[in-house]
Formats: C-alpha cells, structure tokens, sequence
C-alpha cells in the first residue's frame, strides 16, 4: 500500500481545532473524513461517570472474548466501517477524527500496523482552556480548573511523544499557524500527507460533510479565521489564566516558543 493511500488518524486535545481539520480533510476529492465515531471510548468505557457501564456492549463482550482479540475483532469492523463510507463516498483514502485519538495511537497501531498518519492538532492552552470553560460535556470534561489542565496535559503531551517516536508518520498542526495562514498552512499539510491542496478546502463548509457528531460551532464557520485566537483574557480570570500558563508553559514551548500569550502576573505578550 502506497503511503499516499495509508487512512490518517486526527487528534488533539478537545477544543483545539479538530473539527475543523476534519471539515478541511473531507472539502479534499480524494479524503473521506467523517464526523466522530467514539470508538476507543466506548471499547474502554473512557467516561467520568457512565452508571450504565457494566451494562454496555463492550463491556458485556469481554465474558466472550478476551479484550485483545475483542479489539481485534471490532477494531476490524471499525476500519471496515471507514472504508465502506470511503467507497460509498467515491474517494480513494479515509481519515478518523477524534480529540481522544491522540490518546489511543497504540490501538490504532494494533489495528492498522505502521501504515497511517497521524496529524496532532494543537492549540495554546490558554484559547483551549478558556473554550472548554464555556463547553458542556459532563462525561467527558472535569469541572474543575485542575483537573482540565491534567487533561490538556495528557493529551497533548500523549501526541508529542507518539510524535518523537514516529516522526516520518506524525505531523504537529499549530491551530494558530493556521488561522494566520491557511493556505500555506492547508498546503503544508497536503502536501505532508501526499495530497495536492484543493481551493475547496479553503471554503469547506460548502461541501456536505453528513450529520454526526462534532463541535457545532464549526458548522457556523465559512472560512479558517483569527477570531477564536487570543480569546482567552475575556473569559479566563486572571488567576484561571496565570494557573493554566504555569502548569503548561514548557509544554507550549516546545511547540512553539516564538509565539508567547501570558507572562506573570498578567502581562500579555500576545501572537505575534
């Protein structure tokens, strides 16, 4: 199998641009990237609070089987799934996106060997965090500003090691670099990915992406823009924003240490 035809995994921590990468992958003639499939989630039951959990089919189904030939089994059925959507689609290659991804590349290394890409979507913690303040997801968020920044923490450090391993199969996207530019940064990716860009990419939300699961705001968007950087002073306190920038500042920096947001006690050096 050609590199070029090898499906791409999309991950990244929540509320840091995934939705609209898979919206750029899927505008592509050749990619089918649909909304989300909670896949891994459900097989491991990665809820905060599920009553229910005993009583879900993975659950039940590991009386059956053991859970390494579970995930076998399903797993196969769910990149079965993938690529009966990229033919009922006419496209020649498919992607997966979902936050947790990033959590689950040893799964999907059992499933797929080392034939795919990963694309790790990033975004400065203080935009990220500020966005998962004003989101609602009980099952899967924390509520308190601790356990938020662990959980920006787990993801994003899970894909920049996944990436230091495998990286001729990991891109590192910068949300911010994008929105600066898109279509050097759509471009860039494409052409990581063995693609060629496609203007339609650029205007993705003129092309039908399906009904499923997805941050609802991308749907509203017509064009990759700057109005959801540098958001974090009007919803974070100071001291929200003091706490995230010192409990993820070395990891910001080994992503991208030109362009700083907060300096203590709350002086903003701002993108540049």
């Amino acid at each position: 199998m050609s590199r070029t035809s090898w499906p791409i995994v999309v991950g990244g921590c929540l509320r840091s641009g995934t939705s609209l990468i898979r919206r750029i992958l899927n505008a592509h003639s050749r990619i089918h990237c649909g909304p989300e499939v909670k896949f891994f989630r459900d097989f491991y039951g990665d809820y905060l609070d599920d009553p229910l959990s005993h009583l879900r089919f993975t659950s039940t189904a590991r009386a059956i089987l053991a859970e390494t030939e579970l995930l076998e089994v399903l797993g196969g059925a769910f990149v079965s799934m993938h690529e009966r959507a990229m033919n009922a689609a006419g496209k020649a290659r498919w992607a997966d996106k979902t936050p947790e991804n990033v959590l689950y590349l040893s799964e999907w290394e059992k499933l797929l060997g080392d034939r795919w890409l990963f694309v790790h979507v990033v975004r400065n913690p203080l935009d990220t965090l500020a966005s998962i303040k004003e989101a609602r997801f009980p099952l899967t968020l924390p509520v308190d500003l601790e356990g938020r920044i662990a959980l920006y923490r787990e993801y994003t450090e899970a894909g920049l090691r996944f990436a230091a391993s495998h990286p001729e199969r990991a891109q590192i996207l910068v949300y911010e670099r994008l929105a600066d530019a898109p279509e050097s940064g759509v471009r860039g990716l494409m052409s990581w990915l063995g693609e060629r860009f496609e203007p339609s990419q650029l205007a993705f939300n003129e092309v039908d992406h399906g009904a499923g699961l997805e941050d609802p705001k991308v749907a509203t968007t017509s064009r990759v823009h700057t109005s959801s950087v540098h958001r974090w002073p009007t919803i974070l306190s100071d001291d929200e924003a003091l706490a995230v920038w010192s409990a993820t500042a070395d990891l910001w920096t080994q992503i991208d240490p030109d362009r700083l947001y907060f300096q203590p006690p709350s002086r903003v050096v701002g993108p540049h």
